[in-house]
């Protein structure tokens, strides 16, 4: 008989990830080159660990109906649908432009330069190349692994409350190296100060909570999820570029804000209780048709 409480696998992903990208992240800061090219390379030798390793795990533990089924969540658009990417980007945009409103216009802070944009309108040709860097800058080489090969598991084992804020904790720990690398955002937020620095991690939990439930509400779909993450990075952080700290932990708060209603509405929507329930039944299914130990005890 399948038993569903732990998983070695899961803690040896978890395991893996960090320590491969808090390494490759730390070495150029111990070293004293962190600006440099090589320091950069390094560096984001790190950044696609939990991809490459749920991959290998993918690889290594799936069978081959398991890793069809598996990647087909990853890529099919049939699966992802129009309705929740079209609500992800309303629910970014809607947070973009409230978070600048209270900036600039309430608060007086300097409107964001928006060089993406500004790119774009000059130099048309390179929007494909501006996708491309937002896909590779967080979907691609991460969500493999958080929402690709950990969510159903942390699903099975402890709900989808717990095991959102489980996975947006690991996801904002992860980010550890980038608060000591200049040029990074987590490093400019240290530097203003300790609170602010401090508040990317509830800020990365809430949007957890966000990827979580458009990855119910999609039938699992690990593609609407990785747009998710995509379009959070677009519109509220890259499309900016560059803004000031100030106006970045505004649209923060804001965030955290939107994601709260979307928690609230989680805890008391019984439907989508209702879709929670026939997705962590639908993953156990899926371990016995296949037979893999994505679900067993050690």
């Amino acid at each position: 008989m399948i038993e569903y409480n732990s998983n070695k696998n899961l803690l040896r992903f978890f395991l893996i990830t960090l320590l491969w990208t808090w390494i490759a992240g730390f070495i150029p800061v111990i070293l004293g080159i962190a600006d440099t090219a090589i320091g950069n390379v390094i560096f984001y030798f790190g950044g696609g660990a939990p991809s490459v390793v749920a991959l290998f795990l993918v690889f290594k533990t799936y069978q081959k109906e398991a890793r069809r089924e598996y990647f087909n969540r990853c890529f099919s658009l049939k699966n992802a649908g129009v309705k929740w990417p079209i609500w992800t980007i309303l629910f970014f945009s809607a947070i973009t432009v409230i978070g600048i409103y209270i900036g600039v216009v309430l608060c007086g802070y300097e409107m964001p330069e928006m060089q993406w944009i500004r790119m774009a309108i000059e130099q048309p040709y390179i929007i494909p190349l501006l996708l491309f860097f937002s896909i590779i800058s967080g979907p691609l080489n991460e969500e493999f692994g958080w929402r690709g090969y950990s969510l159903d598991r942390l699903l099975v084992r402890f709900g989808f409350m717990r095991a959102s804020f489980i996975l947006g904790f690991i996801w904002a720990i992860w980010h550890l190296a980038w608060y000591f690398t200049p040029g990074q955002a987590q490093y400019d937020l240290l530097q203003s100060s300790l609170f602010e620095a401090f508040m990317f991690i509830p800020s990365t939990i809430a949007v957890s909570f966000v990827v979580s439930f458009v990855y119910i509400n999609s039938k699992r779909s690990i593609l609407a999820g990785a747009f998710v993450h995509m379009t959070f990075n677009f519109l509220t952080s890259q499309l900016l570029a560059p803004y000031s700290i100030e106006i970045s932990s505004i649209i923060r708060n804001v965030t955290i804000v939107f994601s709260v209603t979307v928690i609230v509405y989680c805890l008391c929507a019984e439907k989508f209780k209702g879709k929670v329930q026939w997705a962590i039944e639908d993953i156990k299914k899926e371990c016995e048709k296949y037979g893999f130990h994505q679900c067993q005890s050690p």
